[in-house]
């Protein structure tokens, strides 16, 4: 039998059963005994909880999960760690994977296949918004409800996995079909990766395959990093060649040539469910080097990109052609695809030459069609002057891999490596020299060629990692650089009148030292604006909470517990039954807070007043000369308006700090009335719907 099965876990969360085993967690099902609630606790394995490294990233990245609030996301409600033992605490939800519904149905029209895929992206786009990368989307993570709400679950897990040896990609195969081509190169990551398995997830639904097959997981990988799959309207005819469109401009090898972001892959969807013709012409070919690209006829996208390529052509001596005269076609065969040369349809150059006024005539409507579109192309962007001025970002001791996976360089510059890379004693990769230089003052226009010279490595290559300027990144964005290097990271929070909190001050040592592996970088992250200490703040409502809970409600706060006194209490024992300062009241910030917890009902029948150490600070004569402790218990009724533009709604209620309701409700009502109940007197209580918060106190009678 299972050691956690029957046992309990941070004082409240009694385990009943496994309900499920991954990679690298177990999940049971659990009761919550304090709020009555059945929950899944997810428990890392053993072997993973041995190592300090692993349970150090499973806590900081669970706290970070546990702030999503997403009626498409699987709630999380806790996490915590007893006696070497990491768990997460989410909400239980009853249905079924879209893993299995696709193996019941075969596959799925392109109407259900929107229908899923938009609620993942919605998913997507709150993590990302919140500086969290899935990593591992795929149908064996997305939980289909019988109202057919879709959730995405697993959320910080793969991060983990995808730093661990070999095996654990071996043991999670399943995952390998859906990984991006960065994942499996190892090369650093961003949001647009959740997109390209979205994108093999959406190619799955529409034609019951997978787009890439193999015998082996390295076979696997080794297609999504060199292939390009057969479109999915050529297995399923009746697939709109719109859907085709988005499917593959998702999966695009070259990260910087996908969505750039989740919101324009669900705008694209949404054009598509209204239009079904829509077209978006990302169609796949490829480049003078053989490598697939993905290349958009949408004026507006082409507009954004003009003065860079312009720019580049006139670089290379002359713009690479959109066709050319021969062309590379691709016969897919069962592992992918051959390619062969294919030439132009035989005579039409000869017709062409023995007609020159055909010739001339052509020529001139190519010269006239290419006028007009870069006069469009001026009046959209404006001339060079207005152009916007960016600071020239300083590239130098980055890896070019990392450079060129950055939305924040390639969203606003185009990177281009020297002809030949250079012999030094720095690694492979890494950037040596740029042109223009950036020293953090200059400013080049948006689109503007950045020319990098990359280190080849050599004979006498030094093994260190030269710190590269972090400040105004974030922490998640400092620790996978530095991972990849083997470098630790120590964190210090100070406050800053200048740096955005949770953006990076400065580090010790400075940008351009360079650390022996295993060394420790400190990064200093800031707390935002210090508030004025003498602030006052509201006194949370304690009653009915453990002592843990109470002294986490008044830390909140900016409080402190003072005295903690047992007392003889008809209430839960272990449960606060009177606080010194009343819920409400406004009090100075770092003031202090007495509590008395009960200890049950006493075992003497002396019913003296001066035997109850509580005396009747929280108690009620009840006519006999006895004590009972217990608060008068109240309620209050709440009234929550929902969206209108979904169906179903995600609320959650907290009273003073402490969640009373968590539910999905229908939002056919436009409203509903949820009641929660408390001690008579004045309480906090915040509702939130699909993240949206609200706050107001309420007299509970």
């Amino acid at each position: 039998m299972d050691k956690y099965i029957g046992s309990m876990l941070g004082g409240r969360y009694q385990i009943e059963e496994i309900v499920g085993v991954g990679g690298m967690a177990v999940v049971y099902r659990a009761r919550d005994t304090i709020l009555g609630r059945d929950v899944a606790l997810k428990v890392l394995k053993k072997e993973f909880a041995e190592d300090p490294d692993i349970r150090k990233r499973f806590s900081i990245e669970s706290r970070a999960v546990a702030k999503l609030s997403h009626h498409n996301i699987v709630s999380v409600f806790d996490v915590g760690s007893e006696d070497g033992t990491d768990y997460i605490v989410m909400e239980l939800i009853k249905g079924i994977t879209l893993k299995q519904y696709l193996q019941r149905k075969g596959h799925l029209s392109w109407e259900e296949t929107i229908f899923f895929a938009e609620q993942v992206a919605r998913a997507l786009m709150h993590a990302h918004s919140r500086g969290i990368i899935h990593q591992d989307v795929k149908p064996q993570n997305v939980i289909i409800l019988r109202d057919g709400t879709a959730k995405l679950t697993d959320f910080g897990i793969a991060s983990f996995a995808a730093a661990q040896e070999t095996r654990v990609v071996q043991e999670a195969i399943g995952s390998v079909h859906y990984i991006s081509p960065e994942q499996a190169k190892g090369s650093k990551i961003d949001y647009r990766t959740d997109l390209y398995s979205l994108g093999v997830m959406m190619y799955e639904m529409l034609t019951g395959k997978l787009p890439f097959e193999g015998e082996t997981a390295l076979q696997i990988v080794m297609q999504h990093i060199n292939e390009v799959p057969i479109i999915p309207s050529a297995f399923v005819p009746g697939i709109p060649k719109g859907m085709d469109d988005i499917v593959m401009h998702a999966m695009s090898a070259h990260i910087s040539r996908r969505y750039e972001s989740a919101e324009k892959m669900y705008e694209d969807m949404e054009v598509l469910r209204s239009d079904p013709n829509a077209r978006f012409r990302y169609v796949a070919s490829e480049d003078n080097s053989g490598e697939t690209q993905i290349i958009g006829a949408d004026i507006q996208r082409a507009a954004r990109r003009s003065a860079a390529e312009h720019e580049a052509a006139s670089v290379e001596g002359a713009a690479a052609p959109r066709t050319r005269t021969r062309t590379r076609t691709q016969t897919r065969t069962r592992t992918g695809f051959r390619r062969k040369e294919q030439d132009e349809p035989d005579g039409f150059f000869e017709k062409l030459a023995e007609r020159p006024g055909m010739a001339v005539g052509m020529a001139v409507g190519v010269i006239a069609v290419i006028s007009l579109l870069l006069v469009g192309i001026l009046m959209i962007t404006g001339s060079s002057d207005k152009s916007e001025k960016i600071i020239v970002p300083d590239l130098i001791g980055r890896n070019i891999d990392e450079v060129m996976a950055d939305p924040d360089i390639t969203d606003n510059f185009t990177v281009k490596e020297a002809t030949e890379r250079q012999e030094s004693d720095r690694p492979v990769g890494e950037i040596l020299e740029q042109d223009p230089d950036g020293d953090g003052k200059k400013k080049a226009t948006k689109g503007t060629i950045i020319t990098v010279t990359v280190s080849s490595g050599g004979e006498n290559v030094k093994d260190t990692y030269k710190v590269i300027d972090f400040t105004g990144k974030t922490l998640d964005y400092v620790q996978a650089a530095l991972a990849s290097h083997d470098i630790k990271c120590e964190v210090v929070e100070e406050y800053s009148d200048d740096v955005e909190e949770g953006k990076v001050i400065r580090t010790d040592p400075e940008a351009g030292a360079e650390l022996e592996k295993g060394a420790t970088l400190t990064v200093y992250i800031s707390k935002g604006k210090q508030k004025d200490d003498n602030e006052n703040v509201s006194v949370p409502g304690l009653l009915g909470m453990t002592e843990d809970q109470a002294r986490a409600a008044l830390e909140a706060k900016g409080l402190k517990i003072g005295s903690v006194d047992p007392v003889d209490s008809s209430a839960e024992a272990g449960s606060v039954v009177w606080q010194s300062q009343d819920a409400g009241a406004e009090v100075t910030k770092g003031s202090t807070v007495n509590i008395q917890i009960s200890k049950g009902k006493s075992t003497s029948n002396n019913n003296s007043p001066d035997n109850n150490s509580g005396g009747n600070s929280g108690g009620q004569d009840n006519g006999d000369g006895d004590y009972d402790d217990t608060p008068s218990l109240g309620s209050a009724t709440i009234p929550v308006s929902l969206p209108d533009n979904t169906d179903t709604a995600h609320v959650i209620i907290y009273v003073d700090g402490v969640i009373q309701y968590d539910d999905t409700c229908s939002t056919s009502g436009g409203s509903t009335s949820i009641s929660v109940s408390g001690s008579v007197g004045d309480h906090d209580v915040t509702v939130s719907v699909d993240g949206s918060t609200t706050s107001q106190t309420y007299t509970f009678s």
